[in-house]
């Protein structure tokens, strides 16, 4: 038995269809087309940001958590009489940076870009060093610890960063690197030593990752890629240090203070009277209650992700560089200036002084 010819489905229709019919069918091909064209183009352009990514990933994973070590300087020492010594700490978070601030949408109250952003980081970082020496007298700066805690770009975890963002995340990464390794260069001059512990925000996550992950969660950031690359720029420079690791949390001495680093995206705020406060303590408690029970004692929680300076007897969350934006104004939040949390730690007295850096 012979096999019958192929029917083309779209002779097929148009043949039987009356003449509008033909054309309707005709319309809907043409959009299936056109959709069809652009789902490519989209899944084009993600495979290739993709592999820029993974070329990053292949090369700067040289950096192990094993390298990460807590440098012999802020560790607990015996001083000289009269002889006073501190170390610096920093809180650099949420610098949101190549995020698109609107003048025009804020009404006049705040503008962010790129060129926005390198004034601002300029200003923190020599703002660091006028402070140390001109309005904290009496001592000597062992060095300085510069806490990377995340949300350092802004990603584009929502389409509307992604619309807006100055630039693609690949080409964000590329072109700040340098410019942190400069930063955190300045501060070894002025300070001689710089050691910087990193852990990573919600922001830096994947954005194909609908959520930020519980697991592989520093691994499968944009932050790792930042903070490898960073230290890696740097490998050269014998004054400054990196503590990179697989853990959302790092726990670490200045001295004999005991410093918990993380985000602090772990809970939401309650809203209402008490704003943040409620959950933030809350949550504190758990982490204290933690690190206790395998017999470690944390003296201070240091939180970024809330973009207000709060200081308090065990915590210290950090303000933005990039300051209030479109989502705090539409969600009627109060008004925070940008500025990074800086804060003095003695071998005798621990925390002696806490102020924020305008930038």
């Amino acid at each position: 038995m012979a096999n019958p010819e192929p029917v083309n489905f779209i002779d097929a229709v148009t043949a039987t269809a009356p003449e509008d019919d033909a054309a309707k069918v005709g319309r809907k091909l043409d959009r299936e087309r056109r959709d069809h064209a652009a789902t490519r183009r989209l899944l084009t352009a993600a495979e290739v940001r993709l592999a820029e990514l993974e070329r990053l990933m292949d090369r700067y994973a040289a950096i192990k958590p094993a390298d990460a070590k807590v440098p012999a300087w802020v560790a607990p020492k015996a001083t000289k009489a009269k002889a006073h010594h501190a170390t610096a700490l920093l809180m650099l978070s949420d610098l949101h940076l190549d995020e698109v601030v609107d003048l025009h949408e804020m009404g006049g109250i705040n503008q962010y870009d790129r060129a926005i952003a390198e004034r601002r980081l300029t200003n923190v970082v020599e703002g660091v060093v006028k402070l140390t020496s001109h309005y904290v007298a009496g001592v000597t700066f062992d060095g300085i610890v510069v806490a990377l805690n995340g949300d350092i770009l802004t990603g584009d975890i929502h389409h509307e960063l992604a619309v807006t963002n100055e630039a693609p995340t690949p080409a964000s990464i590329a072109h700040w690197v340098p410019r942190l390794a400069s930063a955190l260069t300045y501060l070894a001059d002025n300070f001689g030593k710089v050691h910087v512990p990193c852990t990573s925000g919600n922001h830096d996550r994947d954005p194909n990752k609908r959520r930020t992950p519980s697991k592989q969660r520093e691994e499968s950031s944009l932050a790792w890629i930042i903070y490898n690359w960073l230290a890696d720029m740097l490998r050269g420079d014998e004054r400054i240090t990196f503590s990179i690791t697989t853990s959302p949390g790092q726990v670490y001495p200045i001295y004999g203070t005991v410093f918990h680093q993380i985000h602090g995206d772990q809970f939401r705020s309650a809203g209402g009277i008490g704003g943040l406060y409620p959950s933030m303590l809350k949550y504190l408690h758990r982490m204290d209650s933690l690190y206790a029970s395998q017999g470690q004692r944390v003296d201070y929680h240091l939180l970024g992700h809330w973009h207000q300076y709060l200081t308090g007897p065990n915590f210290i969350v950090n303000g933005s560089l990039k300051g209030y934006d479109e989502y705090a104004k539409t969600s009627g939040f109060g008004f925070e200036k940008p500025r990074q949390a800086l804060a003095v730690v003695t071998p005798e007295r621990g925390v002696v002084q806490q102020m924020p850096v305008y930038a």
